[in-house]
């Protein structure tokens, strides 16, 4: 952090000094005065007591860590570095905690991430975005100036964004060179070059640039890339993680990088063990930095990523062999609101509140009583059907054990669009104790 956003000490992450809380706070209990951000942790609040209103996301502290742990072992076992994506939880607690664990650097999207980051201090930031924008690159220009160790690193996949470059970098005198990296794109996917001939275009126009701009190393996404089944998803991965190869092979050949090193990134939370294993491959002139920038480590799922993790551990078992697995931290917890029929329950989570983007939420435990004093696995048959605005449709057996007033926790699919809907998470212990809270800034 820096001077001006020191942070006070809290069990798990870095407090914001700058934030404060209070009834208005989504989560939060009724008459609760303004309050910092820092002080929830120690309230004495429990879960289990119902201190809090529901539904709740939370995170669960225990497995925050032991993720962290996993996603260590991962990156030194295959010798890369990471730089998360720090849109999946656009929480600064989180990026410090990510960074103060070995982490090369924050992943960010926008320039509203860019300028959150910026204002917790984070220090080095790759934006796995083209910039088109001449304010956003007068804005990078100028706080580099101000900064002198302040990175940035940014994509380019057109000659357009490259002539930008030119044009923004020739009019503010003393800033250091843009760095940016060629985005490659596949035919099945998303943005970047199709070809290594517009590749070379663009890489050739940034040679020409006297100071604007210079060229550090090549980028893909693979993470969207498609097909009619897994395999030959995976096997178009491995055809275009060859073309980011032989572009970077072929780039250094010619002289075209600048710069200290060349990095190669690409490896969302999906397929990071493939990228790993392919970009490490490469050899070239200079030093190379081999980037994953998996996001969803931190929180890991019940649905999405769960499924890709496992397919990761069957696919490369070399994983499996590692000490630390992922587990799942983030959840909601909703109160039953009515059983006004048989076989159905209703929750008071809805899509205001839990991700369904990519599957729905899956009910994993309840707790009965007020306070309750357990917690317990919900019995097979239990199924959210269909969420409303407020509302999640709980299809359950006739015995079903829930009652109205019971608690249930959800597991999400895709923590991405769960975190947004969020402004103040909870963290919990073993004990459902109330331990920490993180901020988000969407």
């Amino acid at each position: 952090m820096s001077n001006a956003q020191a942070h006070v000490t809290s069990p798990l992450f870095p407090a914001l000094i700058d934030v404060r809380v209070d009834s208005r706070t989504k989560g939060m209990p009724g008459n609760l005065p303004a309050m910092p951000l820092g002080e929830i942790g120690a309230k004495g609040w429990n879960l289990l007591r119902r201190d809090l209103p529901t539904p709740l996301a939370v995170l669960d502290r225990a497995a925050v860590m032991q993720n962290s742990r996993w996603i260590s072992a991962v990156t030194t076992y295959y010798g890369v570095s990471l730089c998360p994506h720090g849109k999946t939880t656009m929480a600064p607690q989180l990026f410090r905690k990510q960074l103060d664990d070995g982490c090369w650097g924050i992943t960010l999207s926008t320039q509203h991430h860019v300028q959150v980051a910026r204002h917790y201090g984070v220090s080095r930031i790759f934006l796995a975005n083209q910039i088109l924008d001449t304010g956003f690159l007068t804005y990078i220009a100028r706080t580099q100036i101000e900064d002198p160790n302040f990175e940035f690193y940014f994509l380019v996949d057109s000659v357009e964004g490259a002539e930008l470059l030119d044009r923004v970098g020739a009019g503010i005198a003393g800033h250091r060179p843009f760095q940016v990296l060629i985005e490659l794109g596949s035919h099945f996917a998303r943005t970047g070059c199709r070809t290594e001939a517009e590749a070379r275009a663009i890489a050739e126009r940034i040679a020409r640039m006297r100071g604007s701009a210079v060229l550090v190393g090549i980028e893909g996404f693979e993470g969207s890339i498609r097909g009619a089944d897994r395999p030959e998803i995976e096997r178009r991965i491995e055809e275009f993680l060859g073309f980011i190869r032989r572009t970077a092979e072929a780039f250094a050949a010619s002289d075209l990088f600048g710069g200290r090193e060349i990095m190669l990134t690409a490896g969302g939370s999906a397929y990071f063990d493939l990228v790993a294993k392919a970009l490490r491959r490469v050899v070239l002139k200079k030093p190379t930095r081999v980037v994953l920038r998996s996001g969803c480590y931190i929180s890991h799922d019940a649905g999405m990523y769960e499924r890709e993790i496992a397919r990761a551990l069957e696919r490369s078992p070399e994983l499996a062999k590692l000490d630390a697995k992922p587990a799942q931290a983030l959840t909601v917890w909703a109160t039953v609101q009515s059983r006004p029929e048989p076989g159905l329950a209703f929750l008071n989570a809805g899509r205001r509140d839990v991700s369904y983007d990519a599957h729905l939420p899956r009910p994993l435990r309840y707790a009965s009583g007020s306070p309750a004093m357990a917690v317990a696995g919900l019995p097979n048959g239990h199924e959210v059907i269909m969420l409303n605005d407020q509302h999640a449709y709980l299809k359950c057996p006739e015995d079903s054990p829930l009652r109205p007033g019971d608690l249930v926790e959800l597991g999400i699919s895709h923590p991405c669009t769960t975190f947004d809907k969020w402004d103040v998470l909870c963290v919990l212990d073993e004990s459902f104790d109330v331990v920490d809270a993180v901020k988000t800034f969407f």
